[in-house]
C-alpha cells in the first residue's frame, strides 16, 4: 500500500514539473530572445559616470523604467544613487546621491522601489549584518528609514532584495533573501505577505545552494535570481523560475545562460513591462574588477504585455 502511494506522490510530482515546464515555455515564447547584455552607460546619450571603478550594483528601477537606483561605494561608504532617464530609448544620466535620512554614516545597499512611494533597501546602521528598512517620499522629503522588524529581519543575517507583487487574493507580497540560520544553503528566498512572518519562497527558487536576491514580474508569476548551484558557469549565475498562479510553488529552476558568465553575477531586475532587465556583473570590459552594472532587452512577440 505504502509503494502504491509513494508511486501516486512521484508521479503526482512529476506532473506538477511537466506543467510548470509548459507554463515556462508558453511564457518564453511571448518574448524574443535577450540581447546581449551590454554596461548600462553603454546605452544611446548615457553618463559615462553610471558606473565607475568602484562597486556599482544591485540596481532595480521605477515602474515606468526611467529611474535607476543602485548602491555605490566610489564616494567611500556604500551608498545609494539614482540616476534617471526621459524614455526607455535613452541612456541613463549622471547619477546622484539621495540624501540624508537615506543616506547617512551607514552603509547602505540593494535598494528598491515599493509601493505608495516607497524606497526599501538594507543597511548596517543598527546590525553589522545588514537588516532592511523602509523610508517613505512625501512632499518635504524622505521620512526617516524604518527597521522592518523581526518578520523581516533577523539578527546576525543579511536581509536584502525587496520585491513585490500583488496575489491573486489582493494581498500584497514581498520577496526578499536572507541568509538566516535554520534555511538551506548559505542563502534563501522568502516571503512575507501582508507584513506578516516571513517564510520560504516554495519550489525551484530554493535549492541546497546560496540562492539570493530574488525580482517578480508584475503578476507574481515569473521570479529572477541568482544562485551557485550546480551547473553555474562558475560562480553565482541568473536563473528564472514560473507558475501559473500565485497559489502555486514556482516550477523548476531554469538557467539564463545567455545572461550569465564565468564570474560573479547578481541581482538581475526585471522591468514591470518585462522588456528588459539589469545585473551586476564582474564580467570581463568593466570598469574595474568590481561589479558593474549591464542590462540586456527583449522585444514583445505575442500575448499580455504583463507576461
Amino acid at each position: 500500500m505504502n509503494r502504491v502511494i509513494s508511486n501516486k506522490a512521484r508521479a503526482a510530482t512529476f506532473a506538477a514539473s511537466l506543467i510548470a515546464l509548459a507554463s515556462a515555455t508558453a511564457a518564453a515564447k511571448n518574448w524574443g530572445e535577450w540581447s546581449t547584455p551590454m554596461s548600462v552607460e553603454n546605452l544611446p546619450g548615457s553618463s559615462s559616470l553610471v558606473n565607475s571603478p568602484a562597486v556599482d550594483g544591485c540596481a532595480s528601477h521605477s515602474a515606468d523604467g526611467l529611474t535607476l537606483v543602485f548602491n555605490s561605494n566610489r564616494a567611500g561608504n556604500q551608498d545609494l544613487y539614482i540616476a534617471t532617464r526621459a524614455s526607455t530609448t535613452e541612456g541613463f544620466g549622471t547619477p546622484v546621491l539621495l540624501p540624508a535620512p537615506i543616506n547617512g554614516p551607514s552603509n547602505d545597499a540593494c535598494p528598491t522601489f515599493g509601493p505608495g512611494n516607497r524606497l526599501y533597501f538594507n543597511s548596517d546602521r543598527e546590525d553589522p549584518a545588514y537588516d532592511m528598512y523602509v523610508s517613505k517620499r512625501g512632499p518635504n522629503g524622505w521620512s526617516q528609514p524604518e527597521n522592518l522588524g523581526p518578520n523581516i529581519n533577523t539578527t546576525g543575517a543579511l536581509d536584502e532584495s525587496a520585491a513585490f507583487y500583488e496575489d491573486e487574493d489582493g494581498n500584497s507580497v514581498m520577496l526578499f533573501s536572507s541568509r538566516a540560520n535554520g534555511g538551506a544553503g548559505d542563502g534563501n528566498i522568502y516571503q512575507s505577505v501582508n507584513g506578516g512572518p516571513k517564510s520560504l519562497v516554495a519550489g525551484g527558487a530554493n535549492s541546497s545552494a546560496s540562492d539570493n536576491r530574488p525580482s517578480v514580474t508584475r503578476d507574481g508569476l515569473t521570479i529572477y535570481f541568482d544562485s551557485n548551484r550546480t551547473g553555474t558557469l562558475g560562480n553565482s549565475d541568473i536563473y528564472y523560475a514560473t507558475r501559473s498562479s500565485t497559489s502555486e510553488p514556482f516550477g523548476p529552476a531554469i538557467h539564463l545562460t545567455e545572461l550569465s558568465s564565468s564570474v560573479f553575477d547578481a541581482r538581475a531586475s526585471i522591468s514591470k513591462d518585462g522588456s528588459f532587465i539589469t545585473f551586476s556583473s564582474q564580467r570581463p570590459g568593466g570598469e574595474s574588477p568590481a561589479p558593474d552594472m549591464y542590462i540586456s532587452m527583449r522585444d514583445k512577440m505575442t500575448g499580455n504585455p504583463n507576461d
